[in-house]
């Protein structure tokens, strides 16, 4: 929910999709805008430091949680009534540091609960966390970004004082610093090449620069494999340089997949040079500030200082997106999602207080992506279980995450999939504001039968790939792809010869094939059921 239209200062190039265009349309004065300054407390405090409302505009929101202004937008659109957005988030969190003390003393024996600190001075705490933030932004943009004095003497060849050794790449197990450099000089013939050229290096973990001859060829977030074009204008007959500038905020870099990932193809695809082989490494040529401590995560502390000096604040209701700190803890997470949404409302003294989330986002855990993982579609069954309670709404999003990214850049779709849940059951209009849910199945021969609950919505089958997103599971585990159609209005799955299909799922996986829509476009909804025996 933090993601701001013009991203991260820290994250290259995480502004979000169309940002420019959006910031040129921000201009509209019924819409106002506060952030909540970010702030941990070991307390709950009465009211916040700084902060205050500001029309919406091109500067005040570049800054601002870019799926809360489309949401706003799109309610303004549809309303025509004033809409003012309180922004109270902080990427990366988990659930419990956003759940007050009371119910976290009930949560005691699986969360590691911390104390008020013996020596708490308002003051003295205040800039302790002022220090906290400040050594955050200017420690991940001294890794995020390349030191200009360094890169300048790298990709110059100027770096003689610095002290290159050799190592052999791509090797998974290289002890990397938070910051690397490397480099390799290739020779090339241009008379037996034609057309731009493409860099294979494998799999860079976390953050990597790439530069040919000096000159970038892009930047690169694990786990996107990195593939970059190499102009011919920027091929020289004979000697050329590859660097690059592997950076990981977390932890050592790492360098992941087999030695042929690393190579030059033409436009064909055919290799022109192997690069597995000596490469120069330096290290320790940029000076990483120490991590202080952070106490952003701390159970608690960001419903002290970021939600309850905000109660009781007369608001229409909530929107919330967070989870992927959680995905390790479903269980946890299904108990304290339903006891956070009846405690905030309680706490504003209103206990039918709309409060509209996004389930979990599609995306990949890490490079193996044949080796599926599930915890996301756990932690998505766990979110589901909050449709229980009244007054709430769910977003799925299934279909409109990045594979390689946990932060993905079409806010667009985020904020108008959370509006269209505000329009239809907060304000009452007549949208359409969810996708598909399965309701039931019906076994007929070798084919599953799947009717889903609400039977007015026309449903749509959409598959890019091969991949409906459908399989089945025999009596060992393991799970097949299943064919599917519509017809009737049902989804008809071929359970394959020789399975005896005993569990369906469907969207199951950190990223997964997606295929049924509405006529809206809304995706369905993930789930996992047993198949029962006649």
């Amino acid at each position: 929910m933090e993601h701001a239209v013009k991203g991260w200062e820290w994250i290259p190039q995480s502004s979000i999709m169309d940002a420019e265009k959006v910031l040129e349309e921000a201009d509209v004065p019924n819409i106002r805008l506060f952030d909540v300054p970010v702030f941990p407390s070991p307390v709950p405090l009465e009211d916040l430091p700084e902060g205050k409302w500001e029309r919406a505009n091109a500067n005040t929101l570049a800054g601002f949680s870019a799926s809360a202004w489309f949401f706003a937008k799109r309610l303004y659109q549809e309303l025509g009534i004033p809409i003012g957005i309180i922004h109270s988030s902080w990427v990366g969190t988990s659930i419990r540091t956003w759940t007050n003390q009371s119910s976290l003393r009930d949560f005691k024996d699986s969360l590691n609960l911390v104390p008020i600190p013996p020596d708490y001075k308002e003051e003295k705490w205040k800039e302790k966390v002022a220090a906290s933030i400040d050594n955050h932004k200017l420690r991940r943009n001294t890794i995020s970004y390349p030191n200009v004095e360094v890169r300048t003497r790298v990709l110059s060849g100027k770096a003689p004082v610095l002290s290159w050794e050799k190592v052999s790449m791509p090797d998974d197990n290289l002890k990397l610093d938070h910051v690397t450099w490397f480099q390799k000089e290739v020779s090339l013939d241009t008379s037996s090449l034609i057309g731009d050229l493409s860099l294979h290096l494998g799999f860079l973990n976390r953050q990597s620069h790439v530069y040919w001859n000096g000159r970038s060829l892009g930047y690169f977030q694990y786990p996107s494999p990195v593939k970059a074009l190499v102009p011919d204008s920027l091929v020289n007959d004979g000697k050329n340089t590859i660097s690059i500038r592997l950076a990981s905020p977390w932890g050592n870099g790492a360098i992941y997949n087999a030695k042929q990932s690393f190579s030059l193809t033409n436009e064909q695809g055919d290799l022109v040079l192997s690069l597995a082989g000596t490469w120069n490494v330096l290290e320790h040529a940029e000076e990483i500030p120490e991590a202080l401590p952070s106490y952003f995560n701390l159970p608690g502390y960001l419903f002290n200082g970021m939600v309850a000096p905000v109660i009781p604040y007369g608001i229409k209701g909530f929107i919330w997106d967070q989870g992927g700190a959680d995905a390790g803890r479903p269980v946890l997470y299904k108990a304290m999602f339903k006891r956070l949404i009846s405690d905030w409302r309680d706490l504003w003294h209103n206990n039918k207080l709309p409060f509209l989330f996004v389930q979990n986002t599609g995306t990949y855990a890490n490079h193996h992506f044949k080796e599926r993982t599930f915890s996301r579609s756990y932690l998505r069954k766990a979110q589901e279980q909050a449709l229980d309670l009244v007054k709430t709404g769910m977003v799925v999003s299934v279909d409109i995450g990045d594979p390689f990214d946990v932060h993905p850049k079409n806010k667009q779709d985020f904020g108008n999939r959370l509006a269209l849940q505000a329009l239809r059951k907060v304000y009452g209009k007549e949208v359409v504001a969810d996708g598909p849910f399965f309701k039931s199945y019906e076994i007929k021969g070798r084919e599953l039968v799947i009717q889903v609950k609400d039977q007015s919505q026309q449903l749509v089958l959409k598959i890019n790939a091969t991949e409906s997103g459908f399989e089945v599971s025999d009596a060992t585990g393991k799970f097949y792809p299943v064919e599917v159609s519509l017809a009737d209005n049902k989804i008809h799955l071929q359970i394959p010869e020789n399975v005896q299909a005993k569990s369906l799922r469907y969207a199951w996986g950190d990223y997964s094939a997606n295929s049924i829509f509405n006529q809206e476009g809304l995706p369905m909804a993930p789930f996992k059921v047993a198949l029962l025996e006649d």
